[in-house]
């Protein structure tokens, strides 16, 4: 009888883990909402009276979420593709400065060549976005936005501080994309 409740007591014990085990996985990690950049702000004062317009943002793979280990998908807080919400970001950061127009004589493209995060010891988001301009110009940006993770965090945690670290990331990758605005891409065709 003593040898059947151990038994019993470890099955328990085995259906509770695997119940831990399998809700572990089924979380969710959202990125916070785009919030505007004062260093970016500062920088756009500088092409005042520019008109600038943007369009598609897109990745060959439309990817809305990142696996993060065993815990849960890392997403955008509205569940948009990375690339929409870097448009979006970038599209209020001109529309902030005054600059944004829909009429624009030059438009702003972009292609998400590659997103990726590492977490715990060197934990970074890795950005890199091809803009392509009306004017038939092109740049490639990279953003490699480092962190603070840790394999000791409850777990997931190092899936919540890859998707807290999103939006800095991005506003790093905009503050990049605004030094490149005057030359080449907005610089008129000649």
């Amino acid at each position: 009888m003593k040898l059947h409740l151990k038994g019993v007591v470890a099955m328990k014990m085995i259906i509770v883990l695997a119940t831990v085990v399998f809700l572990s996985g089924c979380a969710n990690f959202a990125t916070g909402r785009y919030s505007i950049s004062t260093d970016n702000a500062v920088a756009l004062r500088s092409l005042s009276g520019t008109q600038v317009n943007v369009g598609n943002f897109t990745d060959k793979d439309n990817i809305s979420e990142i696996a993060c280990h065993f815990h849960g998908p890392v997403t955008t807080l509205d569940g948009e593709t990375f690339a929409s919400f870097i448009q979006k970001a970038f599209t209020d950061e001109l529309k902030m400065a005054g600059i944004y127009s829909k009429t624009a004589p030059i438009t702003i493209t972009g292609r998400l060549d590659k997103i990726d995060y590492t977490t715990a010891f060197g934990s970074e988001w890795e950005l890199l976005l091809t803009l392509n301009s009306s004017n038939g110009k092109s740049v490639t940006i990279s953003e490699n936005y480092k962190y603070t993770g840790s394999v000791f965090a409850a777990p997931g945690g190092e899936c919540a501080q890859a998707a807290l670290a999103f939006v800095p990331a991005v506003q790093n990758l905009i503050g990049k994309i605004i030094e490149q605005l005057p030359v080449p891409l907005l610089k008129a065709e000649k």
